[in-house]
């Protein structure tokens, strides 16, 4: 009992401190809720793009490089008759913060 305890708080804190994700609204009633969501870009993609059970976009962005980043997003869906058919693309433009310069010259005084 203490094992699974100590996991689920493992688990509970992994997904706390968890990094940026690129996330959207779940479809309207009514809407065909996409099976697949493709992310395109200048280099880096992420690597996964998972569809969240209520049809919406959740993409971790953790390993995106320092800098300014420009995605096309799409939404698509296999259709038996069509094949895949996919939204019109949305783009999305974010900044990743450079790391700190180190301090320098640290030093005590009376």
């Amino acid at each position: 009992m203490k094992k699974i305890l100590v996991l689920g708080i493992v688990l509970f804190a992994s997904s706390v401190m968890a990094s940026p994700f690129l996330v959207s609204d779940p479809p309207l009633s009514g809407e065909t809720k996409p099976n697949l969501y493709k992310i395109t870009g200048p280099g880096w993609v992420p690597p996964l793009c998972g569809v969240e059970p209520d049809g919406s976009l959740k993409a971790d962005l953790s390993g995106s490089p320092v800098g300014t980043t420009q995605l096309t997003v799409v939404a698509c869906d296999d259709d038996p008759i069509w094949g895949e058919v996919c939204s019109d693309p949305v783009p999305f433009t974010y900044t990743r913060p450079a790391v700190p310069a180190i301090t320098k010259s640290i030093r005590l005084i009376p």
